[in-house]
Formats: C-alpha cells, sequence, structure tokens
C-alpha cells in the first residue's frame, strides 16, 4: 500500500489549471498526496533552487546567510513556489535554506 499524507487543496474550476491551496473562490477538500510523489516534486525544487543561489553569495557588501521561500502543494502533489505576498503565509509549507 502506498504511503500518503492528508493536505488540504483547491480544486480547479471547469476553466482553469490545478490550483492550490490559495484559491480565494475553489472548493477546498482534503486530498491523500503520495508521500513519494510529494518528496520528489519538494526535491525537484530544492534542487533548482539551490541551482539558482549557487552563485548568489554576496548582496552589496553583505554575505547571504539564508533564503526563505513559501511554496504550496496543488492538487495533483506538485509543488510550486508562492510568488505573491497575497497568498503567503496561510498553510504554505516554509523552506529555510541557511549556509
Amino acid at each position: 500500500m502506498m504511503e500518503t499524507i492528508p493536505i488540504l487543496v483547491s480544486l480547479p474550476d471547469k476553466d482553469e489549471e490545478v490550483k492550490g491551496i490559495f484559491s480565494l473562490d475553489a472548493e477546498v477538500i482534503l486530498r491523500d498526496i503520495p508521500t513519494e510523489l510529494l518528496r520528489d516534486n519538494l526535491n525537484k525544487l530544492c534542487q533548482g533552487v539551490a541551482t539558482l543561489l549557487n552563485d548568489i553569495k554576496k548582496v552589496g557588501g553583505f554575505r547571504l546567510k539564508e533564503v526563505t521561500i513559501q511554496v504550496e502543494v496543488n492538487a495533483e502533489g506538485g509543488v510550486e513556489l508562492i510568488g505573491t505576498a497575497k497568498v503567503g503565509g496561510k498553510g504554505a509549507i516554509t523552506l529555510t535554506f541557511a549556509e
């Protein structure tokens, strides 16, 4: 039996693509997401963030010590960066990368 983890997600409207938990007018349901799928998607996202930040060591006269990003899980178990302050915070997964 495949292990799953229950996650609240919002279902897309018929004309929209899959959305995560922050859709304002969408129906929110509890969905069992396979842990292996979630792990793989988080790993891909973290590898992408590591590549993105690889050369960013200094900002002006300051050394970059820590980066914090927030992600959400969509209805299919995909992991997406939260790119707007309007949706950030509520129910997000926070990933902190430290040197």
